[in-house]
């Protein structure tokens, strides 16, 4: 059996509706999601365009969001809003432990994730696994985090498959943070439960995994597979959220699990009182209040669709459309 011969087909294929596309049209650059909405960015100038081995790196200049990185043509981070996904990430897990020391990203070559965990004096060392160096040199050039964050004595930049370095490790870290794009491709894998295991162990005892897991509102089924993944790893999982306004529908997901430790167990006040100065999203409501789940998502995490209806007669238009097979 194949690696992903088991995996929800919802997830193995990339959701229920096609994969995003992102496109310039004029001074436009739209992204359209599941072939029914689109978000439009005013454009100035394309500033850097190339194709790595592993994907199509672009930097954009735009009149209201700053500059924007997309990768195959997806937004992956804007200046006016990419602090609510790296801060979300980063100092909830890190604030719900006494005295985190090691952590390990997967992903996140343009170093926000960095720039944040570096935030927190306990921490010694950050190991950063991202398997295309191209994305973290073009950042370098246009987001001014990047290099000084990968300057830091701390961190370790290590330009590899994010799994083949887990499979050497071995309750190494207190905080893993799965930085991935969205289950599509080569990606897929950092959403399966075999995978999940493998951060299971490399954490320590008590160590904690977070990730993220796209959007409730456009992904539910896929959204809801992810964290049935996840389960087989993990005995304790909870899922946060968060507003993006350029991710896909503008709400956002992330996933807090580990072997024994409960979201709500522990913060640290004074740790988490100190980085709000520093934060333009997180603080110390936002990390009470984050784990607080509408209606639907808590339908979407124990496996229902409370879209089903709507996503079965969007299916229908789009099969007789022919965009689906």
């Amino acid at each position: 059996m194949s690696p992903n011969e088991h995996v929800p087909s919802m997830v193995q294929a990339g959701g229920y509706f096609p994969e995003a596309r992102g496109f310039v049209d004029g001074e436009w650059y739209y992204e359209e999601n599941v072939r029914a909405v689109r978000l439009g960015l005013r454009l100035q100038k394309k500033l850097h365009q190339e194709k790595s081995p592993f994907q199509t790196l672009a930097v954009y200049d735009t009149t209201f969001f700053g500059k924007v990185l997309t990768l195959d043509d997806a937004v992956m981070l804007t200046e006016r809003d990419e602090f609510v996904y790296h801060e979300m990430l980063t100092h909830l897990p890190l604030c719900s432990m006494a005295d985190p020391k090691s952590v390990l990203i997967i992903g996140g070559g343009d170093c926000g994730c960095l720039r944040e965990i570096l935030k927190h004096e306990s921490v010694t060392r950050v190991v950063q696994v991202d398997i295309d160096e191209r994305v973290t040199r073009v950042c370098e050039q246009f987001f001014p985090w990047t290099r000084q964050a990968a300057s830091d004595p701390r961190a370790e930049l290590l330009f590899d498959d994010g799994i083949h370095y887990i499979d050497k490790s071995e309750s190494e870290f207190d905080l893993i943070i799965v930085d991935s794009t969205d289950p599509k491709g080569p990606g897929v894998v950092l959403f399966l439960s075999d995978f999940y295991q493998k951060v299971a162990r490399a954490l320590k005892p008590g160590g904690v995994m977070v990730a993220q897991t796209e959007t409730p509102h456009w992904q539910a089924v896929m959204m809801g597979a992810i964290y049935q993944e996840m389960r087989q790893a993990f005995p304790l999982v909870s899922s946060y959220l968060g507003w993006i306004p350029t991710y896909p529908s503008g709400c956002w997901s992330w996933a807090y699990a580990s072997a024994s430790r409960q979201h709500g167990d522990y913060l640290d006040e004074p740790r988490a009182k100190k980085l709000e100065s520093t934060c333009l999203y997180y603080n110390r409501d936002v990390h009470r209040g984050a784990f607080a789940q509408p209606n639907f998502v808590k339908k979407i995490l124990a496996g229902e669709n409370p879209f089903r209806a709507l996503d079965e007669s969007h299916r229908r238009f789009l099969l007789a459309e022919g965009a689906l097979s």
